[in-house]
């Protein structure tokens, strides 16, 4: 049998099987693995490409995200210096001038802001040192005859200067509370060394000059957001002074009051007193009624009205004293309201009542009601000489002297609803309708001082120089002509998100909607100082004339209430009412005949 050899196939690429010993590399891989290199490269900087593309967006997010809330904020928010706080030239053209802007501390923005209030301390005033050109003269002095003085109205006591100094031409002003190298004020005597320095320095340049010490109310910004915080600053520099926060959150705020020595914080039914040097807590009480609003201080209490019919003091100095509490008719509608210069407060009810109160003496007392011609729901306006102006919703206007007993000065109806806390300037009242009209009255005679209302105005802010400045219906700010009611100027477009009604100095205040404060003064050298209202920063003065008049004047009305106008006795004088003095009974016989 013969064997025949069979060849073995093989295809190209395949390794002969005679050759597998030899452990030789394919032709093919080879060749794959050379090529491997080429096309992997671009797969890789394709993906190396993508990678950089994400991360390129990634890192432009963030700048995405802002230049879209700019152009968000450009487009349809409000700026902050165009459309929400005085431009330089809008105030130069009214006459102002901005003083400073700074960021109030909130905790989100202006909706965060509970309260905010201006006070001015008269018991820690703040002095200063002046180099004032000129030599004194009689003039400087101010005196004023004493005929002069008694013969002044209350309305010529409100529109009078406050200080001659007002007018003095200075040249350096050293406050005594300036700061030295080592963070320590420098004090009076240092103040007047270096005034001294500057006047040899003027009269070696031929300029007269002189010392004048000038003494200034010291004007505070307290505000209360809606998370404790309280912050406290100079209303006149804007520079903080201190900042708490105080209460819980989940009682909520509800307002606070500030006084000479401690600012009132309700929280729930707590009350809560700071010391406004530092912010520490003082005191924390828990009340028997819960506060409407926010509280007032006045005579060493911190008095507030509750959601009971009641009105309620509890006393600053020593808590452990009983609380003083009153029930009255109706709920108060707004926040009490002290009369500068005394210790008298007012405020109205929902049942168509107008209280008086007085927080000095041994304790508070109310004094008297008063029964509207319609509710009274704004917030009273008060002046010097225990004057009280209000406007009530049937359109009656009322001016009432807080006596012991209460006096109507006078009462004239206006046809429109007032809802709205009127203000008193010099001897005018200014008060606004429910429909937007601005009525200007002669606080002594409740007449009207303008030829026509002023139109338009929706809330009132400020008084200077002359000048109305208030909110309008159309969204933006408007000034009016004080003695005529003239509309000077609107800024259209121009609507702060807040404005802080302020009578009590020459500044205007305005809020932004980022928490942001301007304070504007009038454009003039003797502005630089606050000046005054009437009745702010003075002492309480002639708080024992009044209470030792108080009774003689209720026992003064009672008797021409009752007394008759002749002296003669009514029943008769001295004559026997039975006849003459006879017996009725037969004289002196015995009527038995004995």
């Amino acid at each position: 049998m013969s064997l025949t050899c069979q060849p073995i196939h093989h295809f190209p690429g395949q390794t002969r099987v005679a050759d597998r010993s030899t452990s030789r590399i394919r032709p093919a891989a080879m060749l794959r693995a050379a090529m491997l290199p080429a096309v992997m490269l671009p797969a890789v900087m394709l993906r190396a490409a993508m990678l950089r593309a994400v991360m390129l967006r990634a890192a432009m997010l963030p700048a995405v995200i802002v230049g879209a809330a700019l152009l968000w904020t450009g487009l349809f928010a409000t700026t902050s210096g165009a459309a929400e706080f005085f431009t330089n030239a809008q105030a130069s053209r009214l006459g102002l001038v901005e003083v400073w802007r700074r960021q109030i501390e909130v905790p989100l923005n202006a909706q965060s802001i509970v309260e905010q209030q201006l006070y001015v301390h008269i018991n820690n005033p703040r002095q200063y040192v002046e180099v004032v050109r000129g030599l004194k003269t009689a003039e400087d002095t101010g005196e004023e005859s004493a005929d002069a003085k008694a013969s002044e109205t209350p309305a010529d006591q409100d529109s009078k200067p406050q200080s001659p100094l007002a007018e003095l031409d200075v040249l350096l002003r050293i406050p005594t509370d300036r700061v030295n190298s080592f963070g320590q004020p420098i004090g009076k005597e240092e103040a007047e060394r270096l005034a001294r320095n500057e006047i040899r320095r003027l009269k070696r340049r031929g300029i007269e000059a002189r010392i004048e010490n000038r003494t200034v109310s010291r004007v505070m910004l307290y505000t209360l957001s809606d998370d404790g915080t309280v912050d406290c600053r100079d209303a006149e520099t804007g520079e903080p002074s201190w900042m708490v926060r105080v209460g819980e959150r989940r009682f909520g705020y509800i307002g606070m009051g500030v006084g000479e020595e401690y600012a009132t914080i309700v929280n729930g039914g707590n009350v809560i007193e700071l010391d406004v040097n530092n912010g520490e807590i003082v005191t924390q009480t828990t009340t028997t009624n819960t506060p409407m609003y926010g509280a007032v201080q006045c005579e060493g209490y911190t008095i507030f009205a509750t959601i009971r019919n009641g009105i309620e003091a509890y006393p600053l100095v020593d808590p452990t004293l009983i609380p003083f509490r009153e029930t009255v008719a109706g709920r108060a509608l707004k926040l009490p309201v002290i009369a500068p210069g005394s210790t008298r407060l007012a405020w109205a009810t929902d049942q168509g009542f107008v209280y008086c109160m007085e927080a000095g003496g041994a304790e508070p007392v109310v004094l008297f009601r008063l029964k509207t011609d319609g509710i009274v729901s704004g917030r009273l306006a008060a002046a010097s000489g225990r004057r009280f102006f209000f406007g009530s919703e049937a359109g009656q206007v009322y001016a009432v002297k807080g006596t012991r007993s209460g006096k109507v000065l006078w009462s004239r109806p206006y046809g429109e609803p007032f809802f709205e806390e009127p203000v008193v300037e010099g001897n005018q009242l200014l008060i606004r309708s429910a429909y937007g009209n601005l009525f200007s009255l002669d606080t002594e005679t409740g007449l009207l001082t303008w030829d026509d209302v002023a139109t338009g105005v929706d809330h009132l802010f400020g008084v200077v120089d002359g000048k109305i400045y208030a909110t309008t219906t159309t969204s933006s700010i408007g000034v009016w002509d004080l003695k005529t009611g003239r509309r000077i100027e609107t800024l259209t477009g121009m609507r702060p998100q807040k404005v802080l009604r302020n009578i009590a100095t020459d500044r205007l205040y305005l809020v932004g909607s980022s928490g942001h404060v301007q304070c504007l003064r009038p454009d003039r050298p003797s502005a630089e100082l606050p000046s005054l209202g009437k009745g702010f920063g003075e002492d309480l003065m002639e708080l024992e004339a009044e209470l030792v008049e108080a009774k003689p004047e209720k026992e003064v009305e009672v008797q021409e209430d009752f007394t008759p106008d002749s002296g003669a006795d009514p029943f008769g004088g001295d004559a026997d009412p039975f006849g003459s003095g006879a017996d009725p009974f037969g004289g002196g016989s015995d009527p038995f005949g004995s």
